[in-house]
């Protein structure tokens, strides 16, 4: 079995590839967009990308080449899937096959794909992994109220000293970001207790266990249409993961604003300086 993330705009053609690889025996992740696919290589961890080339957004080989460009993903095999072949496309994928085609040789080809697979530098883990999941269940438990205080406290002053119009701290589950402490969140979010994970950028952060600065998100091509942006006004983001005792992604510190370029190296260097001191709290629950 393997993970797969295919991007293909035609919703038909979407299903009939799913349904065929799903058969094959893997689990198949789609995305629509190639931001999106993007945002999904990150939180996934697949062992196989297959990419259309003309979709909305981004085109299937610029998905490509930022995928080659970075570290944690250059060495993921990549498919193209697609009725045209732009110029510089074999120099990218491992692989290039023409629509129409029969999907179950799609399927072969992802095969032999998959068994040459070589091993991969992967900085995070994906977001549905067993261990982490263990880890951040362990931390669900209701808070004793000086901790849930003084988390509350503490992100006030972290909003305060980064100027920011928003701050949080949560718990990253698989599919929705679960809020333990915030300040200046839209009272959607609050009343709710958190939000889809596909409507913030904290899976991205959890998948690649890194830190996160986004000076306009309206200007970037993954998140630049998720709720946080279009309905929130979001435009400035920083945020740091925070690891359970194991070093497993868990949870989130993020600020955000509504000017672009509000926050810089310092926020995320503040954000990291906090990080010990959050985790601490959040940490009794367990």
């Amino acid at each position: 079995m393997a993970v797969i993330v295919a991007a293909e705009d035609d919703a038909d053609v979407a299903d009939l590839l799913a349904t065929t690889l799903s058969r094959a025996g893997h689990v198949v992740h789609l995305a629509a967009n190639g931001p999106r696919a993007l945002q999904m290589v990150a939180e996934r961890h697949p062992d196989l990308v297959i990419l259309d080339h003309g979709m909305p957004g981004m085109t299937g080989l610029d998905v490509a080449r930022r995928l080659r460009a970075d570290d944690a993903t250059s060495r993921v095999p990549m498919m193209m899937l697609s009725a045209f072949t732009p110029d510089g496309a074999r120099d990218v994928f491992d692989q290039v096959l023409h629509k129409p085609i029969p999907l179950r040789q799609v399927a072969d080809v992802a095969r032999d794909l998959l068994d040459s697979t070589r091993p991969r530098l992967v900085t995070g883990r994906p977001l549905t992994d067993p261990e982490r999941l263990a880890a951040v269940s362990r931390l669900l438990a209701e808070p004793d109220p000086v901790d849930e205080l003084s988390l509350a406290l503490e992100i006030a002053n972290i909003a305060e000293a980064t100027r920011a119009q928003a701050a949080a701290i949560g718990l990253i589950l698989d599919k929705a970001l679960q809020t333990v402490a915030s300040v200046g969140l839209p009272d959607l979010i609050v009343e709710a207790g958190g939000a889809p994970l596909e409507w913030t950028p904290c899976g991205v952060l959890a998948g690649t266990d890194r830190p996160m600065l986004l000076d306009d998100m309206i200007t970037d091509p993954i998140f630049r249409d998720i709720p946080m942006v279009v309905f929130s006004g979001v435009r400035s983001y920083a945020a740091v993961p925070l690891h359970s005792p194991e070093g497993l992604v868990v949870a989130v510190l993020a600020v955000m604003a509504p000017e672009p370029g509000r926050f810089n190296a310092a926020t995320v260097d503040l954000l990291r300086a906090a990080a010990p001191r959050v985790m601490k709290l959040v940490d009794r629950r367990r």
